[in-house]
């Protein structure tokens, strides 16, 4: 029985022994997530994925990599609830040299457990816009957001222990701060020039996480592991990008369009309602103005009436106006990175301008042609009378009897006619001027 019992703490030993090995060559992991560009929906899906698969994996560390101009305020809003929520450490670095966290990354940063920023990199200027507004400083509208961002700013600065006067600055005077400035005056916790710097200034230092417990962060030898990038998740990136959205827009409003003017290709119609629905998935992700769409819809309805009203191009002329301003106004967003730039709206909207002036030219031509084709096709052709018209008879068209009636009231046979009309099927005709009958001396 003694020997059993030696023999399983031998055992017990040994496995202890080779976790211990393993946990040494491993070292700890830690989940990287970089907010890269403006903050959207898709940044907080980003975000959020990480921290879940963070707890599910029991990593070490999350740590979000930040260079963002700001963002939309839901969506920063969603990213500081779920920092601030997570099982999991969360350090935000604004890295590397030259990058920022302004606006809506500077919420983010401060949200942190542990707040590092790179050398040469600034944060702050967390000023609220609001859309659709004059921004002005007796603004109602505008007061209220900043005083919510206030009080957002402070609740998280009095959490994590950061500089409360000068978080509330960021937000109310739109002051920005450098790295060693936000150092000296308690705004982060560290300045470091790079991740492994940054987790070798991070081992075994103590923090304090939201609830008050303490902990003590374990980064040696970090392994970083990036979060898994769903198809959905790529899908939404891609579409959460204003100039996407618009090409989206312009491409199914010419389609149908298209089809609109063309009845029959199928094709454009069937493509361009496709790029409506992707273009209502980007709505979904993006500051769509109403006033926006309302403008190129109306441009749209303009193009048409151009090919049932004659204007001389004046309609045209007004939904090439409308187009281009409702371009402009089409992606309110509060920071110019959501925004569609007027070096993309001149070309797009322009070029969508020409195509429909051609499509509306052509589709113009085909109205004012005459009919080639079936009983129509015979208004203007020239016969001759095989069977006398008094006024009643018959003519030979193209290889062809047909019963006719001369208008005139008599033509004989072998006399050219003209056909002006027809009915059913019966051709209404008149005798071609200086015609005769074949084989009189007045035939040429």
């Amino acid at each position: 029985m003694v020997r059993k019992i030696r023999f399983l703490l031998m055992c017990g030993l040994l496995l202890a022994a080779t976790m211990t090995l393993y946990a040494a060559e491993t070292g700890s992991i830690v989940r990287v997530v970089e907010i890269r560009g403006a903050v959207t929906p898709v940044t907080r899906v980003a975000v959020e994925r990480a921290v879940e698969e963070a707890a599910e994996n029991l990593d070490d560390l999350i740590l979000i990599v930040i260079d963002t101009p700001g963002g939309m305020v839901t969506s920063m809003e969603a990213i500081v609830q779920a920092i601030l929520g997570s099982e999991v450490p969360v350090v935000v670095w604004v890295g590397p040299a030259g990058a920022k966290a302004a606006s809506a990354g500077f919420f983010i940063l401060m949200a942190a457990d542990v707040a590092a920023m790179a050398p040469g990199t600034h944060t702050g200027a967390a000023s609220v816009v609001v859309l659709g507004s004059e921004n002005r400083d007796d603004d109602i509208l505008l007061r209220k957001a900043n005083k919510d961002a206030g009080a957002l700013i402070r609740s998280l600065a009095e959490r994590r222990n950061r500089n409360v006067e000068a978080c509330e600055k960021a937000v109310a005077d739109a002051d920005a701060f450098t790295d060693k400035y936000a150092l000296d005056n308690g705004l982060i916790d560290l300045v470091a020039g790079s991740r492994e710097e940054l987790m070798e200034l991070l081992d075994g230092r103590e923090i304090t996480r939201l609830d008050g417990t303490a902990e003590s962060l374990t980064t040696a030898g970090p392994e970083f592991v990036e979060s898994s990038f769903s198809m959905k998740q790529a899908i939404m990136e891609f579409l959460a990008s204003p100039i996407v959205a618009y090409a989206l827009l312009l491409l199914g409003l010419a389609g149908i369009f298209i089809e609109f003017t063309h009845p029959g290709l199928i094709v454009p119609g069937v493509l361009g309602g496709l790029f409506l629905v992707l273009f209502a998935i980007s709505a979904s992700l993006l500051p769509i103005s109403l006033l926006g769409l309302a403008l190129i819809a109306l441009a749209i309805v303009l193009f048409v009436l151009e090919v049932k009203i004659v204007s001389y191009g004046l309609l045209t002329m007004g939904g090439v106006v409308c187009l281009v301003f409702g371009s402009a106004f089409l992606v309110d967003g509060p920071i110019p990175e959501l925004r569609v730039p007027w070096p993309v709206i001149l070309p797009m909207s322009l070029t969508m301008a020409a195509l429909v002036g051609v499509a509306v030219f052509m589709t113009r031509q085909a109205m004012q042609t005459r009919v080639q084709t079936g009983v129509e096709g015979l208004v203007g052709e020239i016969g001759v009378v095989s069977e006398t018209l008094s006024p009643e008879g018959r003519i030979l068209v193209h290889g062809e009897i047909w019963n006719a009636v001369c208008g005139s009231g008599e033509a004989a046979v072998g006399t050219r006619v003209r056909i002006v009309r027809v009915d059913e099927m019966t051709l209404f005709v008149e005798p071609r001027q200086g015609a005769t009958p074949r084989g009189t001396a007045g035939e040429v």
